[in-house]
């Protein structure tokens, strides 16, 4: 049961660029010594440009409890005393922060290529929320989105996950892109399903698939490298 375990950060205004550099700090020291817990980061570019995301893989519970805690991480990769004033200088960086975990869902996803999307460059990442006891409806409509990419053989591709530990109610979708610009190349959901199934079915299944969604945020996510531990 593959997982991905995701903190978002939300920053205060005007500290990100000494965040950035706090975790390019951490990741160098964390690549030297090769910590178990290894994660990727992605900054906001277009949405909440004041969140930083990041992401840690694992295939299963077993594999998150043994990376431990990112308190413990940041002090096993700095010691005791640089991780206590490291601490407290991403302290006084951070507004809010929250952090979840969510199970792959292949069936709800479409990858024609072995690729890493933790790891493309940009991504569009779609965070849905069911409305109450309509999650049937919501998997129907990424389900259907899913099978009607290679149906007309566009180019996108999507990976799709869902909350288990955290709003149990949100789904959220990555769409990796080598650049911005693919996404010219690659049709809109409501396109795509009419291109798929025809206009009377198509705009049945996304209208019924909305109706079953409470709130959608869509954002376009850069990979940060050199803030990263893993790729």
């Amino acid at each position: 049961m593959p997982l991905a375990s995701v903190i978002s950060v939300d920053l205060r205004s005007g500290t990100k660029r000494r965040y950035l550099d706090l975790c390019r700090e951490l990741a160098e020291q964390a690549r030297n010594i090769h910590d178990p817990l290894q994660w990727t980061t992605h900054e906001t570019q277009i949405g909440r440009t004041n969140r930083i995301n990041f992401v840690i893989n694992a295939a299963d519970f077993a594999e998150l409890d043994k990376q431990g805690t990112g308190d413990e991480m940041v002090g096993r990769v700095l010691g005791e005393k640089r991780a206590l004033e490291w601490l407290d200088e991403v302290e006084s960086c951070v507004e809010n922060q929250i952090q979840e975990i969510s199970v792959d869902r292949p069936e709800l996803s479409y990858v024609s290529s072995e690729l890493s999307p933790a790891t493309m460059p940009v991504a569009i990442v779609s965070v849905a929320q069911a409305r109450p006891g309509q999650q049937e409806g919501c998997e129907e409509l990424l389900r259907r989105i899913a099978e009607a990419i290679p149906k007309v053989s566009d180019s996108g591709q999507i990976m799709t996950y869902q909350t288990v530990v955290g709003d149990l109610s949100r789904y959220w979708t990555v769409r990796p892109l080598a650049s911005l610009a693919e996404l010219d190349e690659q049709l809109p959901a409501t396109q795509l399903l009419i291109e798929a199934f025809g206009a009377a079915e198509g705009g049945l299944i996304f209208r019924s698939g909305l109706d079953a969604i409470a709130v959608v945020e869509r954002s376009i996510v850069v990979y940060r490298p050199e803030q990263s531990s893993a790729g």
